[in-house]
């Protein structure tokens, strides 16, 4: 393997020039130049900046997002992608050519890395693969975003030799799977932080707010609508300490989020016995990032509310609850967010996220009893069965699925699904459709004490109608997340070191730099049923999936997995041909 070696022990001297793909605005149209990458020169590192070769590129659907909206992208607004395209390309492994006089001693030529694509620099995001140039081009430069940004460096060593260039590069999609389960949020209210009680009006005077405040205090606490017995027991639980008490009137809470929050939002709203669904529509829309609200009901009578769905996603909000007196419990109860229970159910799950969401489940300790995905595409659904079915089977789970475009009458549909989990509703539940119906039909299959995870990156704005009794009556907690971490990432990549996790299972297709533009198409329409890892290095090769590609290249072919997945060997064999 003449070239690849050269290749991997850097035995060549850099080009003068490389190449690039660049998004110049809104729609299709505007990426690439006339559906080709454009030559771009190599730079020289500046003392403070490192020279990288981009190695392998998975392809996102985020990407497509930024062809979508372009300039309204909201991490690109007020950017004249004209003037400064965006070289897209956040999933990426990497490795140090040269460092900058400033980093000669902390990066050397022939270390790999991948990156952090969420980075922060004083303050500012400064996204990798958006604001910043990304691993859509033979070579890059890194300068002190990535390497001096707020979290230090965005940069994370890959240790093993063992791990192949598209594994790594597939850490940063795997990661965010991952980052689902690590989730988790205050155990108490926050400390310095805006507190209000809403009240029905009502002066049931049961609630013990004595815990409460025993360990975190707020800053300020408002009173709206509070009976004047219970006003008297929160006053009393607060007596001699500096906490700000005001109180309120009307019913318009967003009046007194502008009005005492700057429009922000609280940080906790804790609702006190049964609200009416506006009041509640307007409490779950008046929180401010990472807040919670604490529906201390008054019965499980149902009451489905308007609630925003992409709040929980992007924002974090949390709902908690309960019908008993203690204030603090809600906040305390069923706090594990990870994947757990004897029943998985996993809507919108055949596409390469949902794969990864599966493989997570069947390989978890303990393995549950049921894992149940659906999708509206056979293919996916198929290719779900392909990956999955030994392993479930090996690990003695019932791994089923359902298309419910097959399904005329919904009860049937639902019927079959429950019944492969004994007639129970399920402990966990992941909606990776960014549909509100299917968000809400995911909600409903929720049962005691489970964890619906909102996991597909819905909008903003995008309202679903979901029981907030499910909170306060069956402890059922919503979570949402969006992206990872760098501790996310650097646990996701020592699992892949440790051989605990093989991230190539989601490759379904690669290409070389020549056709990343069918590539970015075929991720739009979802055409394949994994992720499409791209070659910056590899210049003559066609998007082929690797069910053609073991047909028309059978030396690489053979080194593909027994189920047709791809490898290391194959990897290096590709490269060794087509560099």
């Amino acid at each position: 393997m003449d070239n690849f070696e050269r290749y991997r022990k850097l035995d060549y001297a850099v080009p003068e020039r490389t190449t690039a793909w660049r998004i110049y605005g809104q729609g299709m149209e505007n990426f690439g130049d006339a559906k080709s990458p454009t030559v771009i020169p190599v730079p020289e590192p500046k003392d403070d900046e490192i020279l990288v070769r981009n190695d392998a590129v998975g392809l996102c659907f985020s990407d497509t997002k930024i062809i979508k909206f372009g300039e309204n992208h909201p991490r690109l607004q007020g950017r004249n992608m004209k003037k400064k395209p965006v070289i897209p390309g956040h999933e990426v492994s990497l490795t140090v050519m040269k460092a900058g006089k400033k980093w000669k001693q902390q990066y050397k030529p022939g270390e790999k890395y991948i990156i952090q694509a969420d980075i922060f620099y004083k303050g500012k995001s400064e996204s990798y693969g958006y604001r910043l140039p990304g691993g859509l081009s033979g070579y890059g430069i890194l300068g002190r975003e990535v390497l001096e940004g707020d979290a230090g460096s965005y940069l994370i060593p890959i240790k093993s030799d063992e791990t192949s260039y598209s594994a790594a590069a597939l850490v940063e999609p795997w990661g965010c799977v991952v980052a689902a389960y690590r989730i988790t949020h205050r155990d108490s209210i926050k400390h310095g932080g805006n507190l209000i009680f809403i009240g029905n009006g009502s002066d049931e005077n049961r609630w013990d707010f004595s815990s409460l405040f025993r360990e975190k205090l707020p800053k300020t606490v408002g009173l709206l609508g509070i009976g004047e017995r219970t006003k008297e027991s929160i006053k009393e639980a607060v007596s001699g300490r500096e906490v700000e008490i005001y109180e309120e009137a009307g019913d318009d809470i967003r009046e007194v989020v502008r009005r005492r929050t700057d429009g922000s939002g609280f940080d906790d709203i804790i609702l006190l016995g049964e609200t009416d669904e506006t009041t509640l529509a307007q409490a779950a829309d008046s929180m401010c990032m990472y807040g919670i609200m604490n529906y201390m009901a008054g019965s499980d009578t149902p009451q489905r509310t308007d609630i925003d769905a992409g709040k929980i996603h992007y924002d974090r909000i949390s709902f908690v609850g309960g019908m008993g007196k203690d204030v603090l419990r809600p906040y305390r109860d069923n706090n594990d967010y990870s994947l757990r229970g004897e029943g998985v159910l996993l809507l919108g799950a055949g596409g390469p996220m949902g794969q990864m969401h599966v493989h997570l489940a069947i390989e978890k300790d303990p393995p549950p009893k049921v894992i149940v995905a659906t999708d509206i595409a056979d293919e996916r659904i198929d290719a779900l069965h392909d990956l999955f079915d030994k392993r479930a089977a090996q690990r003695g789970i019932t791994f089923s699925s359902f298309n419910p475009a097959k399904y005329k009458d919904k009860r049937e549909y639902r019927r079959a699904i429950l019944d492969t989990n004994t007639g129970r509703l399920f402990d966990y539940v992941v909606c990776l459709a960014a549909i509100p119906a299917v968000i809400e039909e995911a909600s409903s299959y929720a049962g005691r004490g489970a964890v619906l995870n909102i996991f597909a990156g819905v909008s903003k704005g995008t309202v679903a109608k979901l029981d907030l009794k499910d909170v306060a009556g069956k402890s059922v907690r919503w979570i949402g997340s969006s992206g990872s971490g760098v501790e996310d990432m650097k646990h996701t990549l020592r699992q892949v070191e440790q051989r605990l996790l093989d991230t190539n299972i989601s490759v379904a297709a690669v290409s070389g730099m020549n056709d990343v533009w069918n590539g970015i198409e075929a991720v739009r329409t979802g055409s394949f049923p994994g992720k499409i890892v791209v070659y910056p290095h590899i210049e003559n090769l066609d998007l082929i999936s690797l069910c053609d590609l073991k047909d028309r290249y059978p030396d690489i072919g053979a080194l593909l997995t027994e189920n047709g997945g791809w490898t290391k060997a194959a990897e290096e064999k590709l490269l060794d041909k087509f560099l």
